[in-house]
């Protein structure tokens, strides 16, 4: 019987490694969607999947904040490609658990219905051992009631998915994996012998970064997004000088009583692999940083904004490979005369490098990027010029990682055009480049840009 996780992850890092080595014990097979982490959450999962952990991550970096769509689009790419038995959507946050193995009580499960399974809500106290990584370790209080839905009372319910089922009834699932909808038919039935262990909030550290960058994303986009008030609440707490460990603890109970009880997760069944964390130096970012870079995927997506108006139509974008640095007094972008007219020949939506010093400059009026904002750039490929080496310079972009089926040479990114994008870019060439050289005779002058010119063309 297999089983298949799937979760959506943006800036995860302080708890995705106890996620993965948690619930793996139960599941053959995980799903990981990138929602555009900017943290050290991907980085983290590279590397449990050189452990041997069976994980595929899907990039989503360019789409805002939607679970909804996102979940169902890869709920259903999922029961397509891999054919799993049992689905379990899980949030980062989220660990399954039981008296025992769960996956002991689903392989025991009639195949023909839809599961739902309470939440164990584990809440922050003085009593956590800070001084643990492993998340279930560190926090073992939980509210002595399951969480319940305001409006009713009712518990909160998450689902857990008999892949066929599903498909046959035409199922759809809502906003956050608690019920699916779409056929009135549909078998429900509730499950006392499992629970979701619910991690909401773990430190303080936590409450801040989360809250700075999730409302720092809402504003950019264009979801209708009230229903993340929680956010712009805990926002205001924070900026009217609030007690942080006192406004974590409150976020952690979520406006839940107060009222708990210490159940330490079961942790005996965990024998298929190892729960003693390896990654803790990658998930300890500071706030400082996990806001900057946060800061800075805001800024490339309003640079997305601007240079798509000014590309090429009928060519989908592509990334170049930055093929000239110059270090004097200063390193800086020194592309060559054949990057110069590549970009102006084609549809370049930026540029990448390994060159630390150099990133978030522009080079021929195009962002340079370090290999990890190359997924918030749009592009069809990653081209590398004829002039370098091809095999040593795509080796070294898959080693930072990058897609392998991306990366490509110039010579076979013009095979794929065909003839007539060919053309079409080569007729473009011209006035592209007069724009560009009237352009530079505005900003400097005649004199200026005639050397300019006859520098560039002694190189």
């Amino acid at each position: 019987m297999k089983i298949v996780s799937f979760t959506m992850v943006n800036n995860e890092s302080e708890i995705i490694e106890s996620f993965v080595r948690y619930n793996y014990n139960f599941v053959d097979e995980m799903v990981i969607i990138d929602n555009g982490c900017t943290d050290s959450t991907i980085k983290i999962i590279r590397n449990l999947i050189a452990e041997g952990f069976k994980i595929t991550v899907y990039d989503e970096s360019l789409e805002a904040y939607n679970q909804y769509r996102l979940d169902n689009k890869y709920l259903n790419k999922i029961i397509n490609e891999i054919k799993p038995d049992w689905i379990l959507p899980l949030d980062a946050d989220e660990f399954l658990t039981g008296e025992n193995n769960p996956r002991e009580v689903i392989e025991k499960l009639p195949m023909d219905n839809i599961y739902y399974v309470t939440w164990r809500w584990y809440v922050m106290t003085k009593n956590d051992n800070e001084k643990e990584a492993f998340i279930p370790k560190k926090m073992q209080y939980c509210l002595i009631r399951p969480a319940w839905n305001y409006s009713d009372g009712t518990p909160v319910t998450k689902a857990i998915i008999p892949a066929a089922y599903y498909k046959k009834m035409g199922l759809t699932l809502s906003m956050g994996h608690h019920t699916v909808f779409g056929n009135d038919k549909v078998k429900i039935t509730h499950l006392d012998n499992l629970q979701f262990a619910h991690y909401r909030a773990i430190s303080e550290k936590q409450l801040i970064y989360k809250t700075c960058c999730y409302t720092m994303r809402d504003i950019a986009t264009m979801e209708n997004n009230f229903e993340t008030a929680q956010r712009t609440n805990q926002m205001a707490l924070i900026e009217q000088g609030t007690n942080m460990w006192e406004a974590a603890e409150e976020s952690s109970y979520g406006g839940y009583s107060h009222e708990i009880k210490r159940i330490p997760l079961e942790l005996g069944f965990c024998t298929k692999c190892n729960l003693e964390l390896k990654y803790e130096e990658l998930s300890s970012e500071s706030v400082e940083k996990r806001i900057l870079y946060t800061g800075r995927e805001m800024a490339i997506r309003a640079y997305n904004s601007e240079r798509s108006k000014k590309e090429k139509r009928f060519l989908k974008p592509i990334i170049l490979w930055l093929d000239g640095i110059r270090g004097d007094e200063c390193i800086f972008p020194n592309p060559s005369n054949k990057l110069t007219v590549l970009t102006e020949m084609y549809n370049v939506r930026g540029l990448v490098t390994m060159t630390e010093e150099v990133k978030f400059l522009k080079a021929n009026y195009r962002l340079i990027v370090m290999p990890d904002f190359v997924k918030f750039l749009p592009h069809e490929y990653i081209v590398i010029s004829d002039s370098l080496n091809f095999e040593s310079t795509r080796s070294e972009l898959i080693n930072a990682g990058l897609n392998r089926e991306e990366i490509i040479s110039l010579q076979d990114y013009r095979k794929k055009l065909g003839i007539i994008r060919n053309t079409y870019c080569m007729v473009r060439f011209v006035p592209s480049m007069i724009g560009r050289v009237c352009q530079y005779f505005k900003r400097n002058g005649f004199t200026t840009t005639v050397n300019k010119i006859k520098q560039r063309l002694k190189k």
